[in-house]
């Protein structure tokens, strides 16, 4: 029984909100957090799409007509993937965070999915013992790695080649599932056509990876050996003009971030990935 004056709480499919409200919810519901978010319209539309996002079996929770909180569903198959949950500062630590897992959880499981994945910040707690009393346990540990700094000096040597040949390559060669954002569905959505979309070769390895605004970011990349792993790097730098190299949920067992640290780079974040069995 709901004790006397317990604000109440009610849930509703994102489906209900324009794609532009549902960004100023994300933006307010992450407001304070460790990593913030700071999203559009355009965005949130991006992100829908790339990660395959379903507003119908995602959702919002509300107070008094006022959403305080949302928890973003990704569906592929028999895949599911939570592409966001946060709750307004307002309305923290009252078990709306709970009540939206729990939601979807469901929605997962009802769209016949048979696994549940998230990203949570390593230094996220109490998030942490929210996921493990629903049921997530650790898989991997995942950081993300920014090289800002100068070039290694280092020549780059790796060609130029297509992205579907460079992507198949790395699949064949592939031991553990990418994470959700840079996996083959999201590679896919993107157009490998696009001038934005490269990638290098080099006989220890492959990387597929985007420029925008002077940054390359890593869609997707296998070494052989960590020498392999830099010399891609370095080709990325030093032939293609970029400023920056950003890779997203790097595995922290992965050759490449061994490269990366050896070149001034900065693991900026770290996260666990957790998954639930349905």
């Amino acid at each position: 029984m709901t004790p006397p004056g317990t604000p109440v709480t009610t849930l509703t499919s994102a489906a209900e909100l324009s794609v532009g409200d549902l960004a100023e919810l994300f933006n307010r519901a992450y407001d304070g957090y460790e990593v913030p978010m700071h999203i559009d319209a355009g965005a949130m539309a991006f992100m829908e799409e790339t990660f395959d996002l379903s507003p119908a079996d995602s959702r919002v929770a509300w107070r008094d007509g006022r959403g305080i909180g949302v928890a973003m569903l990704g569906l592929r198959g028999e895949r599911a993937w939570v592409g966001g949950m946060g709750v307004v500062r307002e309305a923290r630590r009252s078990g709306v965070g709970e009540q939206l897992m729990h939601a979807l959880i469901t929605a997962a499981r009802d769209a016949g999915a048979r696994r549940l994945g998230l990203e949570v910040l390593e230094h996220n707690t109490g998030a942490q013992r929210l996921y493990e009393k629903l049921g997530f346990r650790r898989w991997r540990r995942l950081e993300v790695w920014l090289w800002e700094s100068a070039p290694s000096g280092r020549a780059g040597t790796a060609t130029a080649g297509a992205p579907r040949e460079a992507h198949a390559r790395i699949v064949a060669a592939r031991r553990a599932l990418e994470p959700w954002q840079r996996a083959d569905e999201s590679l896919a959505r993107l157009d490998v056509l696009s001038p934005a979309l490269r990638a290098l070769s080099t006989p220890g390895g492959d990387a597929v990876y985007r420029v925008i605004d002077g940054r390359a970011s890593v869609l997707q990349l296998h070494a052989t050996s960590e020498t392999s792993a830099g010399v891609l790097l370095d080709t990325m730098r030093t032939r293609t003009g970029v400023q920056a190299v950003r890779y997203l949920n790097v595995p922290d067992d992965d050759l490449v971030a061994g490269a990366l640290r050896a070149r001034g780079a900065v693991c900026s974040v770290a996260q666990f990935e957790m998954a639930l069995d349905l």
